[in-house]
């Protein structure tokens, strides 16, 4: 039987939009053991069929792109990572699905093309990306294809998601954005962008504080989260960092210690204190 397992993401990383993200260990693990029909365990009854399962269709997408017959496995499915909260749940379905499709092929991809398969399907690399290599990454597309770079993240930092008990749906998260930005919110993300690789390397909080003041995407999905700006204040006041894990529900504190949970712990919201995540491990047993 082949486990994989894929890590949870927090996309953007604040100032990051649909380029930066940050892997961290809530995990996902699912198994493929091959059958004579494909068959699902461990998923909700929805989507335990072939027509809604994105593990099982990002899985028959390498076959196809390598025009090899599918090989039938049964999919399980064990998961951590909770849905629609801004965690990439529905990516680490897809890196799963086309890296157990390798695996089976006998690994004819290298890591680099897996990881452009996954974008392709997800259509966007910030959740990808960190499921894949772990840490923080940042990606940019050149001639149809996406390139990451990883950057190393210090030990003295501490992450602190905190999970309201509600979904907000990436599509409901986009919908909100302009059409257009103002030039000077571009740069003003920009100038920040530039430098947060730097202070996650060094583990320097403070300025991590600074460059986490993003224009382009919070000001407007911060209004779909309840408990939004309280959070932030409490976080200004606390000296911490603040931001929207991915497209919400879930935000992402970074700090120096744990002391900030007791402040937020009456809001009843499930707080989880990951760490930095590896990218995708695969075993057999």
């Amino acid at each position: 039987m082949l486990y994989v397992k894929v890590n949870a993401t927090s996309a953007n990383v604040c100032v990051g939009f649909d380029v930066l993200g940050l892997s961290l260990d809530i995990s996902n693990i699912f198994t493929f053991e091959k059958r004579k029909v494909f068959s699902f365990t461990g998923f909700e009854n929805e989507f335990s069929n072939k027509n809604n399962n994105l593990v099982y269709s990002s899985y028959i997408e390498v076959f196809k792109r390598l025009n090899r017959e599918p090989i039938p496995v049964e999919i399980g499915f064990s998961g951590n990572i909770p849905v629609s909260r801004g965690l990439g749940s529905s990516s680490s379905l897809i890196v799963a699905g086309v890296f157990a499709a390798n695996y089976m092929l006998g690994g004819p991809l290298n890591k680099d093309e897996l990881f452009n398969i996954c974008t392709s399907i997800e259509g966007h690399p910030d959740n990808v990306a960190p499921a894949v290599y772990g840490g923080l990454v940042a990606s940019y597309k050149k001639d149809n294809k996406f390139y990451s770079i990883k950057y190393d993240v210090s030990s003295n930092l501490k992450f602190i998601t905190v999970i309201p008990p509600f979904k907000l749906s990436t599509e409901k998260a986009r919908g909100v954005l302009p059409k257009n930005l103002e030039y000077n919110d571009i740069v003003h993300n920009m100038s920040r962008i530039v430098n947060l690789p730097r202070a996650f390397e060094k583990g320097d909080l403070n300025l991590l504080i600074d460059l986490f003041d993003d224009k382009l995407h919070e000001p407007y999905r911060a209004k779909l989260i309840k408990g939004y700006d309280e959070l932030k204040r409490i976080s200004s006041e606390n000296n911490v960092a603040f931001a929207i894990s991915g497209s919400g529900s879930t935000m992402l504190i970074i700090a120096n210690d744990y002391s900030i949970i007791d402040k937020i712990s009456s809001f009843g919201f499930e707080i989880k204190t990951p760490s930095i995540g590896d990218g995708v491990t695969m075993w057999e047993d």
